[in-house]
């Protein structure tokens, strides 16, 4: 009687199908550990998407506005350029603009955005709503002091619409790095105020009344209003700031695990502890 050997098909089929086995769940692994990845990718392409547009948006909207407004220096004759271009929230504007024009080429040209940049966008972030809460207080009180305003919509869109543009830059892209000192916010707002004084000092013309020395009662009152707006600023970029660093997810604090070899020495505060 002649015995069969078992050919080694059963044995070739077992390792056929552990090695397909194996390139599946090596594929898979591969398929799940790119998924992320590429959501990540997808999630930074459609937020920087919408970053440009923010942008690209408020600088249309700013230079739309700033021109509608000029109209009355160059259709009506109603106002001097000069006059117009001495008002804070016209200067925030248009600083407002450039920024913005300047984040968008340093964007698109790849470069990366220096951390001077960073103050730069929150000043001017928070010039820009300061401006809109200043005028809206102005026109809260309109009755109580008998003033009379005449908002045009291109006023209104400089005051109220261009912070809303200036918060939502900051926090689609937050600042990152340690944080900024407060004091330089007020720079250019005092330079402001001084030239204002000098040049009202000649014209007899003063585009607020808080920097008129007439208006207010004299110097030590405009002293006191000059102080006020000083930290009105300085609360405001500190909100603007604390903003933008939490939407950054506080980016300044430090990791609090080492890295490297293992240590055996006790961390710091374990050290300090009495107990």
């Amino acid at each position: 009687m002649t015995q069969i050997e078992p050919g080694p098909g059963p044995t070739t089929g077992a390792a056929g199908t552990t090695a397909a086995a194996t390139a599946a769940a090596t594929s898979g692994a591969a398929t799940s550990a790119a998924g992320p990845g590429a959501g990540a990718s997808v999630a930074r392409a459609v937020g920087a998407a919408a970053l440009m547009f923010v942008r690209f948006a408020a600088i249309g909207t700013a230079v739309g506005a700033l021109v509608s407004r000029a109209d009355c220096a160059f259709v009506f004759g109603t106002c001097s350029l000069r006059n117009l271009l001495g008002y804070f929230t016209i200067e925030s504007a248009i600083l407002f603009a450039v920024t913005m024009a300047v984040a968008v080429v340093l964007a698109g040209s790849g470069f990366r955005m220096p951390r001077w940049f960073g103050f730069v966008r929150l000043t001017v972030a928070t010039y820009v709503i300061v401006s809109g809460l200043v005028f809206a207080v102005l026109m809260s009180t309109a009755g109580y002091t008998g003033a009379e305003f005449l908002v045009p919509l291109s006023s209104r869109i400089l005051h109220f619409v261009l912070p809303a543009f200036a918060i939502l830059d900051l926090m689609l892209d937050p600042p990152r790095g340690r944080p900024y000192r407060l004091w330089p916010v007020l720079v250019f707002p005092a330079g402001w105020f001084v030239v204002t004084l000098f040049r009202g000092a000649s014209t007899q013309w003063y585009p607020y009344f808080f920097v008129s020395p007439e208006a207010v009662g004299g110097y030590p009152q405009l002293t006191l209003y000059a102080l006020a707006l000083a930290l009105i600023l300085l609360a405001a970029f500190w909100l603007v700031r604390s903003l933008a660093r939490a939407a950054a997810g506080d980016p300044t604090s430090k990791p609090t695990h080492r890295t490297g070899p293992a240590s055996n020495a006790k961390p710091r505060a374990a050290l300090n502890d009495p107990a």
